[in-house]
């Protein structure tokens, strides 16, 4: 008689364990959204600081919703305040997995465009360090294009002053391909008085020296390369050996590389500077069965 009650009561145990547990992962959820919250705020102060600088404009200012999240935290308390024998584990499970799934997306989302404010900040720091002038009232004549046929001397040395700005806001702020509509509204090229006309002439001039391209017959888009392809290679190939990747590495493990400068390369470029780790012996390009390129170093 003894055991039938006490088999009576684990079901009951069991339960309420299984509740204590839920809870116990809904207060970690919480301070999850938390400092998403606080990621969130983060993210706003630096877009008020890019905006006041004018670096960018307050309509491209995006603002990460979290209400319907919270909405979600509601649907688990309701459904832990129920009686534990009422309680639709498989419900609560679907639910915690959603939110957990959506604060990493959201997280991953903030936490990259953060970066990229910071670095149209520091990028626009760099520039004024490197090039003083751009905000002098002396040199605001700078801002307007010389003719082209009265005044060709200065011209020409306008557009090749205006190349090596260009070449080092890429660089600076870590871009292999430049939006020409986006640049239009970039501090310094958003001071030009006619700027996408004055914008392509530098491009064409960045071109004319072998340090970019276009990559659409529109122009709209331009590949900077403030870096070789081959030293691209060695980077990469130093980052992997460092960390001590010697299975294959695939394409989305650069790209998840956030802190490194090679993520965003373009597609067609990783794959060309895997052929050129191959040409130097430093690793064994591999295609996949997606047809895909991944790379295998080589230890020296």
């Amino acid at each position: 008689m003894v055991n039938m009650e006490r088999q009576r009561e684990r079901p009951s145990e069991v339960l309420k364990e299984v509740k204590e547990k839920a809870e116990g992962e809904l207060v970690e959820l919480k301070k999850e959204l938390a400092r998403l919250r606080q990621l969130k705020q983060e993210k706003e102060e630096l877009e008020k600081e890019a905006a006041q600088k004018e670096i960018i404009k307050l309509e491209d200012v995006k603002i990460a919703d979290l209400s319907h999240i919270e909405q979600q935290f509601d649907k688990l308390e309701d459904i832990l305040s129920s009686e534990l024998d009422k309680i639709d584990q498989k419900v609560y499970k679907q639910h915690a997995e959603q939110i957990e799934a959506e604060l990493q997306e959201l997280e991953e989302e903030i936490v990259g465009e953060k970066g990229l404010i910071e670095k149209k900040i520091t990028a626009y720091e760099k520039l004024i360090d490197a090039y003083p002038w751009l905000e002098e009232d002396r040199k605001k004549f700078m801002y307007t294009m010389p003719n082209k046929k009265r005044d060709k001397s200065d011209y020409v040395s306008w557009k090749v002053i205006w190349a090596k700005v260009l070449f080092d806001y890429a660089r600076f702020t870590v871009l292999h391909i430049i939006y020409i509509r986006e640049l239009n509204y970039q501090k310094p090229f958003s001071k030009f008085t006619n700027r996408e006309q004055y914008i392509i002439e530098i491009a064409e001039e960045l071109i004319s020296q072998k340090q970019a391209e276009w990559l659409s017959k529109k122009k709209d888009r331009l590949r900077v390369y403030w870096k070789t392809l081959e030293g691209w290679s060695e980077e990469i190939y130093n980052w992997a050996y460092e960390n001590g990747k010697i299975e294959p590495i695939m394409i989305y493990e650069l790209r998840e590389a956030k802190q490194e400068d090679f993520s965003s390369l373009p597609l067609e470029d990783l794959e060309e500077i895997f052929k050129i780790m191959a040409k130097n012996r430093k690793a064994e390009v591999l295609k996949l069965e997606n047809g895909q390129l991944a790379f295998k170093i080589k230890l020296e």
